[in-house]
């Protein structure tokens, strides 16, 4: 191109972002779908804050970057485990890379609001392990992969479920994991007692995606699109989203009696 046409090209370029609107709003901005888009002005995740770290393997990587929404709720949700359950760290992977975009360990995570979050586990004999790698947990919640053996901490686990679905500034999208041990949290969140609500909403979110690896090894977080970011495109299943306290009676009987929690041959009437 003759240099002569860069500033116009330029120009057009900006107009265009200007009518998408994700351009000039001084914050953050998620434009497209979470497998087709980027981020606009994103905002990075620190290494470490209260209750979490990004361990070595994902640091080096440098893709901790996601919408002010999806930091914001990393950094509460830290925070508030931290609160709960003293001494736990919750171990942060993969945000998006800066700018967003198609990267080489993702078809998602383009927009900024995809982040996915280690597992908290125990050894054999029931000790806290934070996790430096993602490993692979079976049926019944322990290690598959060959490596020390670990046990998929299902209390723990559950109560970061319920700290992220429960964020009164965050909605969720969808939470992704591995069916097996999806059951196993929402039969530990029934057998301790937590409301038919909360425990319903979380048979909502959760999900084990069929058209990738199972997530037997991490939980994909995936927030719904920020208010104002008016070219980010959410998935394309409409589902009311509100804190579970503000459900109304008639969805948590339609939601116990019927869950949305994708393709059924994968999840099974256990929730």
């Amino acid at each position: 191109m003759s240099l002569r046409f860069v500033p116009l090209a330029a120009a057009l370029a900006c107009a265009a972002c200007a009518e998408l609107g994700v351009v000039g709003d001084g914050t953050t901005v998620s434009v497209g779908a979470a497998s087709d888009g980027f981020l606009v002005d994103g905002t990075e995740l620190p290494d470490r804050g209260v209750g979490y770290v990004v361990p070595a393997r994902w640091r080096a990587r440098g893709s901790q970057w996601g919408t002010d929404e999806l930091v914001g709720l990393i950094e509460h949700t830290g925070a508030r485990l931290a609160a709960e359950l003293p001494g736990a760290t919750l171990g942060v992977a993969d945000l998006s890379r800066a700018g967003g975009g198609l990267g080489p360990h993702h078809r998602s995570h383009q927009t900024g609001r995809d982040v996915d979050l280690l597992f908290f586990v125990t050894d054999r004999r029931g000790r806290s392990v934070v996790l430096e790698e993602m490993r692979h947990f079976g049926e019944d919640g322990t290690t598959v992969d060959g490596g020390p053996p670990l046990r998929f901490d299902v209390a723990r686990t559950w109560v970061l479920v319920r700290t992220l679905i429960t964020d009164r500034d965050v909605a969720i999208d969808h939470l992704f994991i591995f069916a097996p041990l999806r059951s196993l949290l929402l039969d530990h969140a029934r057998a301790t007692g937590e409301p038919e609500a909360l425990v319903a909403w979380a048979g909502e979110l959760l999900s084990q995606p069929g058209d990738s690896a199972p997530h037997d090894d991490h939980l994909h977080v995936r927030i719904r699109c920020p208010r104002g970011d008016a070219a980010c495109l959410d998935g394309s299943r409409a589902r009311v989203k509100k804190p579970a306290a503000l459900l109304p009676a008639h969805l948590v009987e339609q939601l116990t009696a019927r869950p949305i929690v994708g393709a059924p041959w994968l999840h099974g009437p256990r929730w």
